[in-house]
């Protein structure tokens, strides 16, 4: 599997420097409804609950909760997960710039294809909430996709390279526990496909997949899949449709969250 972030330009998506409006506007809607979402949470169980955060990166979404003691509080455990080591070293990085002491927060170098071995050593261990933020649930690339100039890929492809992660993931949520994705909304107008791909020029890739194409991919190897409805409950085909909730971020028809019930 491609480390999507192995390329100067690919690091440039995680720069404030680089983001456009929509991406700052995106990240901002998602704090809000991840807060809701851990408070909701809470008051169900009656207690603190267990997140599993898949792509934590530079720890951006654990470090923003962890600043407000209220939220923070409300978590018992927060593990973070991703298969970049240089990202989860620039992660310590910032916690240690914040002069922020969490115990409660583990990052480890891990594949999320790989998610029933996260704790070998602890078979049964189940998440309240399981998070992909800032549109990482739509950059698992299918291995058999060849990063070549309008290169083609079967629907069938980017399901499978979709439920390898959320499968499993969806089995290692507590009953009544929540996983939460942020997605690009796939328009008909393909006014996202145009924001993608002039975010990723702006980062100083080339884009070589077709307008027609339900994701943007760069030469560099960096892919980002687009949702429409349709879509996504495709690939929860394994979830109840009542229990597949979505929320608009913005309205400008490009940023969503997927809400999963288990």
């Amino acid at each position: 599997m491609i480390k999507m972030y192995d390329t100067v330009e690919a690091r440039r998506t995680l720069d404030p420097k680089y983001m456009t409006g929509y991406l700052k506007q995106a990240q901002w809607a998602e704090n809000v409804e991840l807060k809701k979402t851990i408070t909701d949470l809470y008051k169900r169980k009656g207690y603190p609950i267990r997140v599993l955060d898949i792509g934590v990166g530079e720890a951006r979404v654990p470090l923003d909760l962890a600043e407000i003691p209220e939220i923070w509080g409300r978590i018992e455990n927060y593990t973070g997960i991703d298969n970049d080591y240089d990202i989860l070293l620039t992660a310590h990085k910032n916690i240690n710039e914040k002069n922020l002491f969490i115990p409660k927060l583990q990052l480890k170098l891990h594949d999320a294809r790989c998610l029933d071995s996260i704790f070998p050593d602890v078979p049964d261990i189940k998440y309240d909430l399981i998070l992909c933020t800032y549109f990482t649930a739509g950059n698992f690339v299918p291995d058999s996709y060849s990063f070549e100039e309008n290169a083609d890929i079967s629907d069938l492809d980017i399901k499978n390279a979709f439920q390898c992660v959320f499968k499993p993931a969806y089995d290692l949520l507590q009953i009544a526990g929540k996983s939460v994705l942020t997605v690009y909304v796939d328009d008909k107008n393909q006014n996202t496909a145009k924001r993608q791909r002039e975010f990723y020029e702006k980062c100083g890739m080339k884009v070589i997949s077709k307008p027609t194409d339900p994701f943007t991919a760069t030469k560099e190897g960096f892919w980002s899949l687009r949702f429409t409805e349709e879509r996504i409950r495709e690939l929860f085909d394994f979830v109840r449709l009542e229990d597949i909730k979505i929320r608009d971020l913005d309205r400008y028809n490009f940023a969503q969250m997927v809400i999963v019930k288990k």
